[in-house]
This record gives C-alpha cells, sequence and structure tokens, in this order.
C-alpha cells in the first residue's frame, strides 16, 4: 500500500514538473516520508495516551539526528520499518526512567554508544554505496552530533533528568540500530 502511494505521489510530482530520471528516487523519498509519518503518529498517539508526549518528543529529536548521519539497520519491509521504529520509540519509555536515576551509568553508556557511532559511521548498506565516497564528512557530522548530545545530557542532568535520559536512550538506540546495520544490512 504504501509502495502504491509513493509511485503515485512520483507520478503527481513529474506530472507537474519534476524530472522524470528522478523517478525512483522521488519514490523512495515518498516512502520514506510515509513511513515517518505513521511512525511519528504513532509515537505521537502513544505519548498523548500515556501522557510522554514531551520526552517522546525529545527521544525522538535525539534519535534522529544521530541516525540521519550514521545509518543502520534496514528493515525488509515498510510494516517491519514502521514496527521496529515504534517498538524503539515505545522501549525507551521504560529505559529513560531507568537511566535518569542512574546519571553514571547513563553518562558512560551514551559516551561508549558516542565513540562507537563514530567508528562504524556510515553505516553500510548495499542500495547506500555512494555515502561511502563521504565516509570522513559523514564521521565528522556523526561525531559533532554525538557530542552536542553528550554535552546536552550531563547540563540536563542538572536540570531535568528525565529529559536528559530521553537524550541519552535516543543517542543510544541509534546506536543500537547502527550496529545492527553492520550485522545485518545487504552489502
Amino acid at each position: 500500500m504504501i509502495s502504491e502511494f509513493s509511485k503515485k505521489i512520483s507520478a503527481y510530482l513529474i506530472e507537474n514538473g519534476a524530472d522524470h530520471n528522478e523517478e525512483e528516487v522521488l519514490t523512495y523519498g515518498a516512502e520514506c516520508f510515509i513511513n515517518l509519518l505513521i511512525s511519528d503518529g504513532l509515537l505521537l498517539v502513544i505519548g498523548l495516551l500515556t501522557h510522554h508526549v514531551v520526552p517522546l518528543l525529545i527521544w525522538a529529536a535525539s534519535f534522529s539526528l544521530l541516525r540521519a548521519n550514521l545509518g543502520g539497520l534496514h528493515a525488509l519491509s515498510h510494516f517491519w520499518c514502521i514496527l521496529i521504529g515504534t517498538g524503539i520509540g515505545v522501549s525507551s519509555m521504560a529505559v529513560g526512567p531507568v537511566l535518569a536515576i542512574h546519571p553514571v551509568t547513563a553518562v558512560l553508556c551514551t559516551i561508549a554508544a558516542a565513540m562507537i557511532a563514530i567508528v562504524i559511521a556510515p553505516v553500510p548498506h548495499k542500495n547506500k554505496r555512494h555515502i561511502q565516497a563521504h565516509r570522513e564528512k559523514i564521521k565528522v557530522k556523526v561525531a559533532v552530533t554525538a557530542t552536542i548530545e553528550c554535552v546536552l545530557i550531563c547540563v540536563f542532568y542538572f536540570a531535568n533528568p528525565i529529559y536528559a535520559a530521553y537524550i541519552a536512550c535516543g543517542l543510544i538506540m541509534a546506536v543500537v540500530l547502527g550496529i545492527a546495520g553492520v550485522m545485518w544490512n545487504p552489502r
């Protein structure tokens, strides 16, 4: 269903002036956007129902900022992508409070995750070989993002430990998906 709808979006864009040679790219972009809307929509609904909207938004920002450059595991279908993405977001509601009451553990895990992210970035995938040409530039982006998130975690532990824990959770879970991608992505 998502693929068909994405093709219709791509066709509409081409009919309205987009380059016909970019049809595959437009379709893929539409698929990514629809997946994102569904996953984030589900997380927003879950956040509203559990009164965790702000922590989940903080988690999503931390997770997405790192994942955008790091890369990670790619699911075999849209269904699995949505299920895994939503599951990771929901699991942060369990892990976040634990990290909040164990700040030393949270900081150590976050620093270890940040270092792992820098080492494995960008995560290889057979459909993303072009990014390997920009490997060093991507490593710098990952290092900057991870460093900023680590600083924010340290600062927020004094102001609001729950928010700090959700930032840590986002960073750690993005790296877990990165490690999974290194292990299981097709090459």
